[in-house]
Order: C-alpha cells, then sequence, then structure tokens
C-alpha cells in the first residue's frame, strides 16, 4: 500500500537506530558491569577486556583502569594476546618478560597478571579477559575455571553485538533503497511532485475520507502561461527550471497534507484536504503572485512567468477526484480566456457561493 506522504530517509535512520540502540555500535557500548563482576568474584583492583582494534572501537569493559593508566594496560595486555589459552603470570615482578613494563616497576606496581583469550564462534581470537592484582598470587583450577567461564559470556556479548551492529546496518541500508525506490516510483524527477499516476491513486483516498468527517476537499488546475514561446525563446534547459522553480514554490506554500502532482508538461494538479473552494482561491492567489515575481535566465534573456488556476470543490456523494478536476479544468480555460495570469473559480462553485 503506498502511502503519502512518505517518511524521510533521516527519520525512519533515526527510529532505527532507537529501536536497536543496545546494537547499533554508534558509539562504544559500556559493559564495565560485567568487568566489575569479574572483579569482584576474584578480589582485583583491575580487569579489562583488552580488544583488537576494531572491537575496541565500540565495545569497552573495564574496570579500575583509568584515563592515565589506559595506554599501559592496553600495552601490557597486548603481550598477552599471543597466550591461545588460561595464563597466568604469578610475579610479574620476578618474570623477565614483564618486570621491565611501567605498569609493574612503576605506580600502581602490579604483580599478578592472568587471562583468558576472547574467541568468536569459529574460535578466532580477538582479544583477551585480562586480570591484574598488585600483589602475587595463584589461582585454583577453580578460578580458573571461572574465569573461562566469564570470557565465554563477555565473548558471546560481543559476537552477539557485532553481528546486531551489522543487522542494523543492512537494516538501514534496506530502508534507504526503499525509500529511493519510492522517490522513483511515485515522483516526477524533475520536479519532485508526485508523478501522474502517484498523483491521482493517492488522492483517490482523500474522498471518501472527507465524506467520512464531513470535511470539503478542494481540486486545482494550474499551467504555465505561454509555456510554448518560453521553450521556444529561451531553450528547454530554460523551460525545465521554470517548471522545477515553479514547484519548490508551491511546495513550500502548501501542506504537508496537501497533494502536489506533476500531470504532465507545465501542467499541474492540487488536492487540498480540508479546504474550501474560497481558501483554495487565496491560496492559489498567493502562489500567482508569488510566481509572478520570480525572473529567469534564458537563451533570449531574463524573463518572468504567470499562472493561471482553476479551483473547484469536491462534491459530496462522489466517489473520485475527476469530476472535480474537470471542473477545474473548465475554470482553468475560462482563467486562459479572461487573460490569464488569474485564479478562476467552477461556475459551480460560484452559484454555491451566490447562493
Amino acid at each position: 500500500m503506498i502511502t503519502y506522504p512518505q517518511q524521510k530517509f533521516e527519520s525512519i535512520k533515526s527510529e532505527v537506530e532507537q529501536r536497536y540502540r543496545i546494537l547499533d555500535g554508534s558509539s562504544a557500548y559500556d559493559t564495565n558491569h560485567m568487568a566489575r563482576t569479574v572483579a569482584l568474584a576474584f578480589r582485583v583492583p583491575m580487569v579489562i577486556a583488552a580488544l583488537n582494534e576494531r572491537y575496541r572501537a565500540w565495545f569497552s569493559s573495564s574496570h579500575g583502569v583509568s584515563d592515565a593508566l589506559d595506554d599501559q594496560v592496553h600495552d601490557l595486555c597486548s603481550l598477552a594476546n599471543l597466550a591461545d589459552r588460561f595464563f597466568q603470570v604469578e610475579d610479574m615482578a620476578e618474570d623477565q618478560y614483564f618486570s621491565g613494563e611501567k605498569l609493574v616497576s612503576e605506580a600502581p606496581n602490579m604483580r599478578f597478571f592472568a587471562g583468558v583469550p576472547l574467541r568468536d564462534p569459529d574460535g578466532k581470537r580477538f582479544g583477551t579477559l585480562c586480570i591484574l592484582d598488585n600483589k602475587p598470587r595463584v589461582m585454583s583450577e577453580s578460578d580458573s575455571r571461572l574465569l573461562k567461564s566469564f570470557a565465554g559470556l563477555l565473548s558471546n556479548d560481543i559476537c552477539v553485538r557485532s553481528a546486531g551492529r551489522y543487522a542494523v546496518q543492512d537494516l538501514i541500508h534496506a530502508e534507504e533503497d526503499k525509500c529511493s525506490l519510492y522517490d522513483l516510483a511515485v515522483t516526477d524527477s524533475l520536479t519532485g511532485a508526485l508523478n501522474r499516476r502517484a498523483f491521482f491513486h493517492l488522492t483517490e483516498r482523500e474522498v471518501p475520507r472527507a465524506e467520512r468527517h464531513r470535511v470539503p476537499l478542494t481540486a486545482v488546475l494550474f499551467d504555465i502561461d505561454h509555456f510554448k514561446k518560453v521553450n521556444d525563446v529561451h531553450g528547454h534547459a530554460a523551460g525545465d527550471d521554470v517548471i522545477a522553480s515553479l514547484s519548490r514554490i508551491v511546495s513550500k506554500e502548501i501542506r504537508e497534507e496537501d497533494y502536489l502532482g506533476r500531470l504532465g508538461g507545465e501542467e499541474f494538479g492540487l488536492i487540498l484536504p480540508e479546504t474550501t473552494p474560497s481558501q483554495a482561491v487565496s491560496l492559489t492567489n498567493r502562489l500567482r503572485q508569488k510566481i509572478k515575481g520570480l525572473t529567469f535566465l534564458g537563451e533570449g534573456g531574463s524573463f518572468s512567468i504567470t499562472v493561471s488556476f482553476g479551483v473547484a470543490a469536491i462534491d459530496p456523494g462522489e466517489r473520485s477526484v475527476h469530476p472535480a478536476l474537470e471542473r477545474a479544468d473548465r475554470a482553468l480555460y475560462v482563467a486562459k480566456r479572461n487573460g490569464r495570469d488569474r485564479v478562476e473559480l467552477a461556475v459551480e462553485c460560484l452559484g454555491r457561493l451566490s447562493a
């Protein structure tokens, strides 16, 4: 079912990101509560999920790691990324490999270091869950199993969120494609107005709606006076500029719920819900004056244009916009016959106003 006005892509994207904000990864996802749980379980002052750069950009889980120590901790943990299984260093100060690290030789003088690789479902390692203590210690077999269990939970969380990020990105791209296809299907490429087919398809639903709620509905037809002369004297590029500018002016003046369609060449239609013919006349006269004030530049020099309008009400009991548009077309013909650059109300409407 075609809807109008179509929701803009940026609005849809915002809704998707809000709906899946836990997964979208647009900013670093903070799972510090998991690191705090590990710290409490092992009674250590420092825990960090040291991740590969790809994951580190959007996922964060640490406890006891100040901004001042962040680089040092990551440098130390990067040395452990070669570990293929659980490891522990009982006293780094006594270990030749780690004793020269600033985190060990300077404050906070860390001594104990243990970790477990973080892996995706295929077994590929993407980081290490590390715990550090400022005193030497030895982990028991049960402690190592518990740390492995925490690493498994953290790995699963990261992998789910990584998959979610791609899913949300795919959804956003799909919505963008859908919006683009919608625009191609229903809009005129030059003006951005509804194309003829979409205009009639979408406006038909307004007729029973107006009948049901007993509100007025008005149709307008308008076109550019002497448009053939614009093309002949100033060139087709200038003619296209005139048509596009006319559409922009009208689009700015009408409401979101109004329908503007390019019905062919320089001819346009408007369907105005909850608008009386007299209100439509006021609107179209305002449009006529704005358009008349435009100046264009073509092959024959600068020029301006005028536009004529025909206005008609959609009568109670009618089931389509076509009868009203036919009346508006006859009113437009009268505007042309009476000198152009004017708004004419259909005679049927004039009869009601004078009654």
